[in-house]
Formats: structure tokens, sequence, C-alpha cells
């Protein structure tokens, strides 16, 4: 079984390891450098939990939904957006999606299974340090064995 911890890390490196220059970090007040990814647990909307511990019988398995915050610099509005594009489409050297589906275990040995739900947001509504960025909210499952 993936620990939060474990299944944070093993993001970071499945995405900084396929996706030249982006930076990934846990916290959002962490971000110096962009484009960065940041992974924060979230709430889905059908259970209201983060994690779900009773994915199977007899907790055989763990369901973490993650929303990943892609951001990129804010320069003229266009440009962001086509940055940012390059990030959320389904396809692409700079996919994140396309990075979860190639790396469906993030290196993991032990059955963990990520996959990407779709775009919860997409914006220039996003800020580190003060300074304002464009981006977009990738929700995320992560499935995880527990025994």
């Amino acid at each position: 079984m993936a620990s939060l911890t474990e299944v944070r890390t093993a993001l970071r490196e499945t995405l900084k390891g396929s996706i030249s220059g982006l930076n990934v970090y846990s916290e959002v007040g962490d971000v110096q450098q962009v484009p960065a990814v940041v992974v924060m647990p979230a709430a889905p909307s059908v259970s209201g939990l983060a994690c779900d511990f009773n994915g199977a019988f007899g907790r055989g398995m763990d369901e973490w939904t993650l929303d990943l915050y892609i951001l990129v610099g804010r320069t003229e509005g266009a440009l962001a957006q086509q940055k940012l594009d390059q990030y959320v489409t389904g396809r692409g050297s700079k996919s994140v999606r396309e990075v979860l589906f190639q790396n469906a275990a993030l290196g993991l040995t032990d059955g963990t299974d990520a996959h990407a739900e779709g775009i919860r947001l997409y914006g220039g509504f996003f800020e580190s340090a003060g300074v304002p960025h464009v981006g977009a909210v990738l929700r995320i499952t992560v499935r995880t064995p527990s025994n």
C-alpha cells in the first residue's frame, strides 16, 4: 500500500521525469518557479472524501482523489493560455494526462493505479507569493491496495 506521501512523491518523480522543465510541489506556497504542478488532496463530489478507505471489501483498496494545480506564468494572456494548454490537453509531450496514461503505476510496484478524471477549473485565478498565474486544476484518482 502506498501512503499519501508515497503517492505524492511518485507523482512528482513521474511528472518531473516525463515532462522536461516542469516543477512539482506539495504545497501552493512552495511554488517558486513555473511551469509547476502542485499535488493536493481534494474532496470528490460523490463521497465527499479525499480518500475512500472502503474501495474494496476487507480494506482491500484506498482510493485517493487528488487535484493537480497546473500553473504557468502570466505573461500576455494568449501566450500563457497556449503554454497551459500543452499541459492540460489529452496528448502530447507536455500532457499531464498522457504521462499518467503511460505511467499509471507511477513507478510503484504495489498495484497502484492513477488516471486523470478531467479538468475542474481553468483560467487566471491562481497566485503564489503574490504573483498571479494562469492555471488549471486536473482531477485525478489514485487507487492503491491497502492490505
